[in-house]
Parts: C-alpha cells; sequence; structure tokens
C-alpha cells in the first residue's frame, strides 16, 4: 500500500513536469514564430531603403558629376525650345 501511493505520487509529479515541459516548449515556439515574422519584415524594410538610397545616391551623384566635371547646367526657360514634327 504504502508503496503504490509512492508510486502515485512520483507518477503525478513526472506528468506535471511533462505538462510543464509541453508548455514551455508551446511558449518558445511562438516566441520563435514571432521572431521569423520580425525578421522577415526587417529584411523587407531593409531591402525598400536600399533601393531608396540607391535612388535618391544615383540622380545626386549624376547631377554632381555633370555640373562638376562636365560644366553641364541645367537650362533656364528662355534657352528651352520644343521641337515638334
Amino acid at each position: 500500500m504504502k508503496l503504490n501511493l509512492i508510486l502515485f505520487c512520483i507518477l503525478i509529479i513526472f506528468a506535471l513536469a511533462k505538462v510543464n515541459a509541453q508548455h514551455q516548449y508551446r511558449q518558445s515556439y511562438l516566441l520563435l514564430e514571432q521572431e521569423k515574422r520580425l525578421t522577415v519584415e526587417l529584411k523587407d524594410e531593409k531591402t525598400k531603403l536600399q533601393i531608396e538610397e540607391s535612388s535618391k545616391s544615383g540622380n545626386a551623384r549624376i547631377k554632381k558629376v555633370s555640373k562638376k566635371q562636365l560644366g553641364m547646367e541645367l537650362p533656364n526657360k528662355f534657352q528651352k525650345r520644343v521641337i515638334s514634327r
């Protein structure tokens, strides 16, 4: 009788330990999924920022080179002419 009670208590302890382990696993899995989602969002944002930066720096660089090295300037309204067929 005493042995059955001890074994029953051990069984309850192991059952509680298993339930606790499963709960911790599920919590960790949810956190992992959230971090994966955040990683994807941050990668997308990084890509967008890189595209934006390259487009802005490309035009600025062309303008700088054309003005300084080639001596080019934008024409004023009197220098513009419309050519039609």
